[in-house]
Formats: structure tokens, C-alpha cells, sequence
């Protein structure tokens, strides 16, 4: 036999050795644990895309109104498009998606235990689906994000729609 096959042979078997002495012990341990503050994934080019962080850094150019933890979704560029969040000081989780300008376009979750799902224009609220003390509602919005119908069916069934006159302005 010659030198370098056995030496590749010798090697092949330490290499079966380690793997198999590695299965061996990782299946009679307890499963192990990982804590870190941050986890990036990062697409091909070394971008991150997806970071789960807690607390969550700000997106890109702006700044977070509360500290939130969760997963943060970017687009190719590093900008924030989206996340799974937990906002718990103003007792908030939930998934949005973000406008190009930086805004949550389309947000479903649960604000204080109750369930909402809203829709937003040009940073303004224009429809808002939900359910507050019993009461399931769709409220639409005027481009400047004003209130003015409401479409409500009680707990036991009474349905309304209702013009929502908005507050008169302050002077």
C-alpha cells in the first residue's frame, strides 16, 4: 500500500471516528442552548435580511418609539420592511409590513389582548378592522386619517353603521 493511501485512509478513519464520537455524545447530553442579544441572516451578497434581536435596533433613518423585540425583516438594501414584534410597554404584538417610506403599511395583531388589524396611507390610518369589548368593527378613514363611517355588530348581534363625526379642530 502505498504511503499516500494510507495516509488518506488513516485519515478517513479519525475523520468517521470524530463524527461518530460526536453523535455519540451530543445524543447522550441535553439538548444545548444558545443565547445571544442578536441573530442576522444574511442573503448571498452578506446583507442582513432577517434579524431576530431583543431589543430590535431602529430602522434605517428613523427611530423607534418603544423598544421592541422580535424579528425584524430587510429588503436587499438593509432597510426595515416588516417584523414580528413585541412592543411590551405599550403592551403590543404583532406582524407589520412597512411602506417603502419607512411607515406600517399593514399591521395585524393584538393591542392590549384585543384583536386589530389596520391599514395605512402616506403614514395615515385609512381602515381599521376589530374587536373591542364584544364589538366587531371596520372604521374607515379619510385621507388625512380622520374617522367617518363605522360598520359595528354588537355581541348579540345588533349591527350599526355609524357617520363618525370628527372632533371639531382645536383653536
Amino acid at each position: 500500500m502505498s504511503p499516500s493511501l494510507l495516509y488518506r485512509l488513516s485519515m478517513w478513519a479519525g475523520c468517521c471516528a470524530l463524527g461518530l464520537l460526536g453523535a455519540c455524545t451530543s445524543a447522550n447530553t441535553a439538548a444545548a442552548s444558545l443565547s445571544v442579544r442578536e441573530l442576522n441572516i444574511i442573503d448571498e451578497h452578506g446583507q442582513a435580511r432577517i434579524r431576530i434581536a431583543a431589543p430590535m435596533p431602529d430602522p434605517q433613518g428613523l427611530k423607534r418609539a418603544v423598544k421592541a423585540y422580535g424579528i425584524q425583516f430587510m429588503n436587499a438594501s438593509g432597510q426595515e420592511v416588516g417584523g414580528l414584534a413585541m412592543l411590551d410597554s405599550i403592551g403590543i404584538n404583532g406582524l407589520c409590513f412597512d411602506s417603502e417610506e419607512g411607515y406600517e403599511a399593514m399591521c395585524m395583531g393584538l393591542i392590549q389582548g384585543k384583536p386589530n388589524i389596520t391599514f395605512r396611507h402616506d403614514w395615515k390610518e385609512r381602515i381599521v378592522i376589530g374587536v373591542e369589548e364584544g364589538v366587531a368593527s371596520i372604521v374607515l378613514h379619510d385621507a388625512k386619517g380622520t374617522p367617518h363611517l363605522k360598520l359595528a355588530v354588537d355581541p348579540d348581534g345588533a349591527t350599526r353603521i355609524e357617520e363618525v363625526t370628527p372632533a371639531p379642530a382645536s383653536r
